[in-house]
């Protein structure tokens, strides 16, 4: 907690808390406001703001913003910005985890390839960034959406082994997701999928428990005992929710991509939870179209009570996954593999017209309150990528300093640093591409190989062909000259036959 941004974060929360119309009245407080106001100006100045970013096209959206594909300006990189609403997130605390999504964010590149990584988070008086890598190859829905619905077996097992390491990486952290489903899993620009939107999440208490009685999720995927602990009361909530519910959405989504439908789809919300808490007489596999015999083991290992559902160690194991190598399941080619024009090809995603801005929540900005601590509850939520103490160190050296000298070397320091952090990033995407290539490449010798060796055979059988051809041809030149012969020769016979038959006849005339 005691980093730069979030000393910062508790600064700014005081400065703005104490600047009311009402609270700068008091004397020791004007005197705090007119002390650090340059301060806090220049202050405002150096942190990362939305100013940074040419806003472009809008490539998502929830219930609580908007996610945007940006440009930022001082190196040209492109992100996807995820915009959240103050107003709307303090107002449904329940059920919106800003502070959740942040946390997840920023340690994702300790849980390896696997989640949505944070770049910068950063807010104003009314809205929280998150500012992301960008994911060019849309989400698994667009691409359900491209197939028909469904995906080919094989097509499928390779993304439900990707979202099996996703998920249990996301439960190494200590968190739960909670919203599993097609639409917050994306594609990156080499078609690996990561798991993204923890909007929803919710950490993992040391018993590996959660505890909330409030409907978190999207309904078709929700966990039968989620939907018990919202009616349970405080027992079933502190007993029988953990990490299982994303298992068992994983199973709903495996569902999903094998049989083109969802199990418990109504148009009834009510229904809808009905099929799920009774999913032992609802849930039914169809005969078409044809799903072998270890993927409907695996779903119903998934879409199981909760004690006896499948983990993370038993869908590794399942036979199902036989032909995968999970260990390196990231050196292969993927079944769908973006076709992108440029780095700011939006393509994969669907299209979303822009929504007039709505009026702040009054609670925000009326300055004839006192001191309400609106503020307070974002304290921390400030982060820039590979931020560390030393930065720390640089901001009392600009206090010392004053301020003015030393922006534009800071500004350029972290230009510099942002540049490095992109070329890395770029520098792994094209390694993790080139091994993938050199995978594809072996894979093409291997079949060229067995080509030649196919065609050797063929032309051996060719040879052997053509040599019985020209036996027959000459077997059949011979008997065409015998029979010529013996047509010849029975003309003369016939001929002799003749004369010695007139010769008899004028005999005996």
């Amino acid at each position: 907690l005691a980093s730069r941004d979030s000393l910062l974060d508790a600064l700014f929360a005081l400065y703005d808390e104490c600047n009311r119309e009402v609270l700068r009245r008091d004397k020791n407080i004007a005197l705090f406001l007119d002390k650090y106001r340059t301060i806090v100006q220049d202050l405002r100045q150096l942190r990362v703001s939305i100013a940074d970013f040419e806003v472009k096209t809008v490539i998502g959206r929830g219930h609580f913003g908007d996610i945007r594909m940006v440009k930022e300006k001082s190196t040209g990189d492109i992100y996807a910005m995820k915009i959240l609403r103050k107003d709307d997130t303090l107002s449904q605390r329940e059920v919106a985890f800003f502070e959740e999504e942040r946390d997840i964010l920023a340690r994702a590149a300790q849980s390896g390839p696997w989640l949505t990584r944070l770049q910068y988070a950063f807010q104003d008086s009314a809205h929280l960034y998150l500012v992301m890598e960008l994911l060019p190859g849309g989400d698994l829905f667009g691409l359900l959406d491209r197939s028909g619905g469904l995906l080919p077996e094989d097509e499928a097992r390779f993304y439900l082994a990707e979202l099996t390491l996703a998920i249990h990486a996301l439960h190494s952290l200590g968190y739960v997701h909670r919203d599993v489903k097609p639409d917050n899993v994306l594609i990156d620009r080499t078609g690996h999928i990561k798991l993204a939107d923890f909007g929803s999440a919710a950490k993992l208490s040391d018993k590996k428990s959660i505890s909330s009685r409030l409907p978190v999720g999207t309904p078709h995927y929700v966990a039968p005992e989620v939907l018990s602990a919202m009616s349970g009361g405080i027992k079933a909530c502190a007993t029988v929710q953990g990490t299982g519910c994303d298992w068992w959405s994983l199973g709903v989504l495996a569902y999903e991509m094998l049989y083109g439908q969802n199990p418990f789809a109504d148009d009834r919300v009510v229904v809808t939870y009905n099929k799920i808490m009774t999913f032992k007489e609802s849930l039914v596999f169809p005969k078409e179209p044809a799903v072998s015999e270890a993927a409907v083991k695996m779903m119903k290992g998934l879409l199981a009570p909760a004690d006896k559902r499948f983990s993370y160690d038993d869908m590794c194991r399942h036979e199902f996954f036989a032909p995968v190598d999970m260990d390196n399941i990231r050196q292969t080619v993927p079944p769908f593999v973006p076709n992108l024009s440029g780095e700011e090809d939006t393509s994969n995603f669907y299209e979303f017209e822009d929504e007039p801005a709505r009026p702040k929540n009054p609670a925000l900005r009326d300055q004839k309150k006192g001191f309400e601590g609106t503020s307070l509850p974002f304290v921390g939520f400030t982060h820039t990528q590979s931020a560390s103490n030393s930065a720390l160190e640089r901001t009392v050296s600009f206090l010392e300093a004053g301020g003015s000298p030393m922006r534009e070397t800071l500004s350029s320091g972290h230009s510099l640093r942002r540049r490095s952090q992109r070329q890395e990033q770029l520098l792994s995407e094209v390694t993790q591409r080139e091994e993938g290539l050199r995978h594809e490449a072996q894979e093409a010798r291997s079949r060229l190989a067995q080509a030649q060796a196919r065609l050797a055979t063929l032309e051996s059988s060719l040879a052997d062909a053509e040599a019985r051809e020209a036996d027959l041809r000459s077997d059949n030149q011979n008997l065409n000259m015998l029979v010529e012969l013996e047509r010849k020769n029975r003309l003369v016979s016939e001929e002799k036959a003749v004369q010695l038959l007139n010769a008899m006849k004028r005999k005996y005339r």
